[in-house]
């Protein structure tokens, strides 16, 4: 998900979510579920390109949005910074599209209690994740990759003989 703000002369911004529909992004069920118990809808739906992808937009104002924007950069910032922690694990797992991002959405969910935001070395808004240390994400996310890829056993009926 990319989300692009534009401000408005009257002080205010459009704020633009902003899904890939051929390629979700992990935290895209998750803002997605939160933005449809609005009871305000988008005020404008389109189809744009960036980057030689097409992505549904769902443009709302700040009054609308604003509430809720620290929660859904929060997220968003959890699974960011899951995806660059991780990526080595998520890379020999192997997993198909979709269980990757059920995975990583799993997880951030999991870690948004430990999750704040702070300054970075560059004076940029950052995601830090507190008392929790790198070797736990790792182990966690090993769980949750053997949990989402195990076979399951088939279960099979005895079928017994008819005379």
């Amino acid at each position: 998900m990319l989300i692009e703000i534009y401000p408005k002369p009257d002080g205010m911004q459009h704020i633009n979510l902003m899904f890939c529909e051929a390629e979700p992004e992990p935290e895209d069920g998750w803002v997605r579920a939160h933005i449809d118990a609005f009871p305000t809808p988008p005020k404008r739906i389109f189809e744009e390109e960036r980057a030689g992808r097409t992505y549904t937009t769902l443009q709302y104002g700040q009054c609308v949005i604003g509430h809720s924007m620290f929660y859904i950069e929060k997220h968003k910032g959890v699974v960011d910074k899951l995806c660059g922690v991780c990526t080595s694990e998520l890379e020999r797992a192997d997993l198909d599209h979709i269980t990757r991002n059920t995975i990583i959405s799993r997880l951030a969910l999991e870690l948004d209690k430990h999750a704040r935001f702070s300054v970075d070395d560059q004076g940029n808004l950052a995601i830090a994740l507190k008392d929790i240390e790198a070797a736990e994400i790792h182990e966690r996310l090993g769980e949750l990759i053997a949990e989402e890829t195990s076979v399951r056993p088939v279960e099979t009926v005895a079928i017994g003989n008819e005379a």
